[in-house]
């Protein structure tokens, strides 16, 4: 980027419509400024060097996401709410777009992010709701793997296959989980809300599993079939239905990358495969798949591929809601 008004304006203009953030400009010079975006999946991963700019969520916008932010070099300062950091090289912090904050870089700073919706999360069954910055502690060794991790990923500049970053993204959104769990919350919970926790996190991590039963959840949270069918029952649904909601949301939203045309999605060709996303969220054959959704959504797979305009606004947003 250079500092005449047209660069800054496109730079303001790309970070509003692309990544929903308000962009403002401080003293010194922000050439140098750069920032390359490519997709694993359900993340969507940000590498970027900011200089003399600060950066905040749009206030319109009402969508959830999720960030984490490694610096490599330089340093990012970040406020929210109450909370301010300083976030040096080789340092992380996690931020929820839904609660107004704004990073600011006074010096040239290189950051890779990792942004995500908070419904990915919390199909995961994991805590999706942030309460405030979370800045894990880098002197362990799992978080320092983590980080290891993100800028080996981000290394690659996103030129590995559509299907290979997306299993580097689900990875990603589990090893997450070290990072924002929070074991206090689940000790002082209700043990039956400490229950559906994990049955609904072990779900999240096998729904591609066409063999997730009952007896295997049951198993995998130490309780019995009955009394894992009275948890779920006393939240208004079966077991075996709450995997299957699970399943087409995941399928919906895979869909949706996929005729958004946005890398990472499971496309051969250019063309989104119907029997892949079917495989890839646990139906046994592509007829199942379609037909669950076709009584889900009141759309074929293929439809929701197909529709145009208004009609595509409708069935992708009805989409989103079931997926919430």
């Amino acid at each position: 980027m250079t500092d005449d008004p047209n660069s800054k304006d496109n730079w303001r203009h790309d970070s509003a419509m692309k990544l929903h953030l308000d962009c403002k400009y401080e003293s010194g010079g922000s050439a140098g400024s750069s920032l390359d975006a490519w997709s694993l999946g359900r993340l969507d991963m940000l590498d970027g060097r900011f200089m003399h700019m600060s950066l905040a969520p749009l206030a319109d916008r009402d969508d959830s996401w999720l960030y984490l932010k490694l610096v490599t070099n330089g340093a990012m300062h970040i406020e929210q709410g109450r909370q301010a950091r300083r976030i040096g090289p080789g340092e992380i912090v996690l931020v929820e777009s839904s609660q107004a904050y704004r990073q600011s870089f006074g010096e040239q700073t290189d950051m890779i992010a990792l942004r995500f919706p908070s419904h990915a999360l919390k199909e995961r069954g994991l805590r999706h709701a942030l309460r405030g910055l979370i800045t894990p502690d880098m002197s362990a060794a799992d978080t320092r793997a983590i980080g290891e991790l993100v800028m080996s990923i981000a290394a690659q500049r996103g030129e590995t296959s559509a299907a290979f970053r997306y299993r580097q993204g689900d990875q990603l959104l589990e090893l997450i989980d070290l990072l924002i769990e929070d074991p206090a919350a689940l000790t002082r919970a209700r043990s039956s809300d400490a229950t559906l926790f994990r049955a609904r996190r072990f779900i999240a991590q096998n729904l591609r599993n066409p063999e997730l039963t009952v007896p295997l959840i049951a198993a995998a949270v130490y309780v019995s079939e009955a009394h894992l069918s009275r948890l779920f029952r006393a939240e208004g649904q079966s077991v075996m239905r709450y995997v299957w909601q699970s399943r087409l949301a995941l399928a919906a939203d895979m869909l949706r990358r996929g005729r958004r045309g946005e890398r990472g999605g499971c496309s051969d060709g250019g063309r989104v495969q119907i029997g892949d996303i079917a495989y890839r969220c646990g139906f046994s054959t592509p007829a199942h798949f379609s037909r669950a959704f076709r009584e889900r959504y009141g759309i074929s797979p293929r439809e929701a591929l197909a529709a145009n305009g208004c009609e595509a606004a409708i069935w992708f947003g009805a989409a989103r809601t079931h997926a919430a």
